[in-house]
């Protein structure tokens, strides 16, 4: 009901009007009556009239010179409906510069005032609903002020909470889904649009003032079921997130509080906690640790993706999803595992691939939906395996390296070379190199590398008068004995034995 205020020096007036017009059944409770301009100043602050039916003729102070008084004392002056004997319709009217929204002749006709009580009703109904977003969207720069400046008095927003909307599924559609979602928070939530203060990723945060569940008897799970439930009609699977603490002293910054605590309860979600959540009450928080055997999974990894091992990285990612799991992380660290295996892939693919993968790291932030453990490590394998395949046709593609290292090994076989100093120069691993090599020769490397040398130390034992030991040097044996007994091996005959051969021929 908005207060209203009776201003007449007739006593009929003051005491018949309530009589004659039912002023609730429009939106009016009668707070004070006042027999001139002087008594109704005083009555003023008690009883803070929205409306005020205002005679014009007055003993004492008149009506224009209550009016004057009131603005003067007043920056926002009530509506005023000015009531007047046919002789003072002139005069009247000049209190139009006062604000006076209309003016009733006497004696009064229940229809008109009627009329009018209905129109400043519509119009109090949308001066509130103005006023009161601009409450809220002042109180929302101020928190996104705090958030930015990383600490504040947070005082003026005692009873206060943060919501947050994570969206768990948007049917694919991810702007009308939004829109969806936020249209129907929007409809129910104290302040609407003026009370949103950001979007990022998956999440939509509104600042919640206490009057928001005046309504719901004061209870965050009555309001977070009954929204719950109209979000469930849209079809779009969300959790509702309530920080009940932030605004109180915090022992953070206020952006560290506020980071930390929706990291805390979307932790919750994402291990399957229920989807309506408020942390009113300190409590015992998830495990704050990094990933135990973090680097020796992610090793593992790296070997089975440099081998072009699919069985050996399906185990060791198996290995570090059970750990991730068992440790239940937080959040925080979670991502951190992410990045780090997408660091891994993207700088095993040449050229530091990420548009190889055509994808981002796994990172709500990120994210139109919020993931849970299972969605985040099948999305997660995807990756790996995304990479790994990339790997693969990367070298079927080009033949691979072993052209290339092939091609090395004949111009400096002579040199000690090892199947560990090409993997090394060429960037892959010795067991993978060892495989190609062999696939594209047929024989083993160190094989292959002797039959090169073998075949060399053939033609200067044929075409020159070396000494034995110069040409096993010069062929890259380190010794002349291992030279002797590696050439009889192969060839079936001593170096000396197959220099008389040659000479006979």
């Amino acid at each position: 009901m908005f207060p209203l205020m009776i201003v007449d020096d007739e006593k009929a007036i003051r005491e018949n009007l309530p009589a004659l017009i039912d002023f609730e059944s429009y939106g009016f409770k009668v707070c004070a009556t006042a027999k001139n301009g002087q008594d109704a100043l005083e009555k003023y602050t008690h009883c803070r009239p929205e409306v005020i039916f205002l005679d014009v003729c007055m003993p004492v102070m008149d009506g224009l010179a209550f009016l004057e008084a009131l603005k003067n004392q007043e920056a926002d002056m009530p509506y005023v409906v000015m009531l007047s004997g046919y002789s003072d319709f002139e005069y009247a009217r000049t209190a139009i510069r006062y604000g006076v929204r209309a003016y009733v002749t006497k004696p009064v006709d229940e229809e008109e005032v009627g009329s009018i009580l209905r129109e400043l009703a519509l119009s109090l109904m949308e001066k509130g609903r103005l006023t009161k977003k601009e409450d809220i969207r002042e109180q929302v720069r101020a928190v996104i002020q705090l958030y930015h400046s990383g600490d504040g008095d947070r005082t003026p927003f005692e009873g206060c909470r943060m919501m947050h909307c994570v969206v768990l599924d948007d049917r694919g559609a991810q702007e009308e889904a939004y829109g969806e979602v936020r249209g129907l928070i929007e409809e129910k939530l104290y302040g609407g649009e003026s009370a949103f203060c950001r979007s990022r990723g998956s999440v939509l945060s509104y600042l919640m003032v206490p009057k928001a569940l005046e309504e719901y008897q004061y209870s965050v799970t009555l309001f977070g079921r009954h929204l719950l439930h109209n979000l469930k009609k849209t079809g779009i699977e969300c959790a509702l997130l309530f920080d009940g603490i932030l605004f109180r002293e915090g022992e953070g910054s206020f952006r560290n509080d506020f980071d930390m605590h929706l990291y805390q309860m979307m932790t919750e979600v994402f291990w399957g906690g229920n989807s309506l959540q408020e942390n009113s009450v300190p409590g015992a928080e998830l495990p704050d640790r990094r990933l135990e055997g973090e680097e020796e999974y992610l090793e593992q990894m790296k070997r089975a993706l440099a081998d072009r091992d699919r069985n050996a990285l399906k185990e060791a990612y198996d290995r570090l999803r059970e750990a991730v799991r068992e440790s239940r992380l937080n959040l925080v660290f979670l991502q951190e595992v992410s990045y780090r295996i997408h660091y891994l892939l993207t700088d095993l693919l040449p050229g530091g691939g990420a548009e190889e993968l055509h994808s981002e790291p796994l990172d709500w932030r990120n994210q139109s939906c919020f993931c849970r453990f299972e969605d985040w490590s099948r999305q997660l394998w995807e990756q790996i395996d995304t990479a790994f395949s990339n790997l693969e046709g990367r070298e079927d593609r080009n033949h691979g390296i072993t052209v290339k290292v092939i091609s090395y090994v004949r111009q400096h076989f002579r040199e000690t070379i090892t199947l560990k100093d090409m993997a090394e120069r060429f960037y892959v691993s010795s067991a993978y190199l060892g495989r190609s090599f062999q696939k594209a020769t047929g024989v083993p490397f160190k094989q292959y590398v002797n039959d090169l040398r073998i075949e060399e130390a053939k033609r200067l034992l044929r075409q020159t008068d070396r000494l034995i030991y110069e040409i096993a040097e010069e062929t890259g044996f380190a010794e002349s004995k291992y030279f002797v007994a590696k050439f009889t091996a192969t060839v079936g005959m001593s170096p000396v034995e197959y220099r008389k051969m040659s000479e006979k021929q």
